[in-house]
């Protein structure tokens, strides 16, 4: 009888978490310092390649307020985020929208991942006006329906709507939108609560389980398309 194989030689190493943290790194800084192309990740060559903006029938590009309307109606994914390298699915869409600046005072348009997990950021609209970007003029969808994107807006973005909410020199209150962006209800309890605080209540109410609504085209914070 031969005698039973060591139970050392089972086990498998660990993921190099360093080693990973360094290789989204390398790949986020990628798609931030390029600027003749905008990347996003590709998950069957595990590297970042150029994404095509869409285009209209005039061969123009589309503007970034128009992209929920026209991702509605074509077959267009917003760029693929680094969390698809780990996830295990091959494409996770990033979320697109626009935010004005405390320190500047000026709106911009930013694409990032949904989650602000992996570091993916980019600030998009500086690629409409480059001439080098690729576009492409994608298919009319049948009769599916595009994947809601979950944006998770991250604690600096909410620390400045709560300042701004609780500041005397404002008096007009705060938009819809930006109220969305705070706070959070349960849909079968129905309290309302902080965002952060409310994703914890909703998961021991109700096991997490409560369908979010979709979300509108288009929203407004400080009288900018979203």
């Amino acid at each position: 009888m031969e005698p039973p194989s060591s139970p050392s030689s089972t086990i498998t190493a660990p993921p190099d978490c360093h080693e990973t943290a360094q290789t989204l790194a390398k790949l986020s800084a990628e798609a931030m310092i390029c600027r003749s192309a905008l990347l996003h990740y590709d998950s069957v060559s595990k590297s970042m390649i150029e994404w095509c903006w869409p285009s209209d029938n005039d061969g123009k590009k589309v503007p970034l307020s128009n992209f929920d309307e026209y991702r509605e109606e074509h077959k267009f994914q917003y760029p693929c985020c680094l969390c698809a390298s780990s996830s295990g699915k091959e494409y996770i869409e990033v979320a697109v929208y626009s935010w004005r600046e405390k320190a500047t005072n000026k709106t911009y348009w930013y694409a990032r991942c949904a989650t602000d997990e992996c570091g993916y950021r980019v600030e998009i609209e500086a690629y409409y006006h480059q001439s080098s970007v690729a576009t492409f003029n994608y298919p009319l969808r049948e009769h599916e329906e595009p994947c809601p994107v979950e944006l998770e807006w991250t604690w600096r973005e909410q620390r400045e709507l709560m300042a701004k909410l609780n500041s005397v020199i404002i008096r007009d209150g705060i938009s819809e939108a930006e109220f969305g962006v705070l706070f959070r209800r349960c849909r079968r309890c129905r309290r309302v609560g902080v965002r952060s605080t409310m994703k914890r209540h909703i998961q021991n109410c109700s096991g997490g389980v409560q369908k979010r609504r979709a979300k509108p085209k288009r929203i407004v914070i400080d009288g900018e398309a979203k």
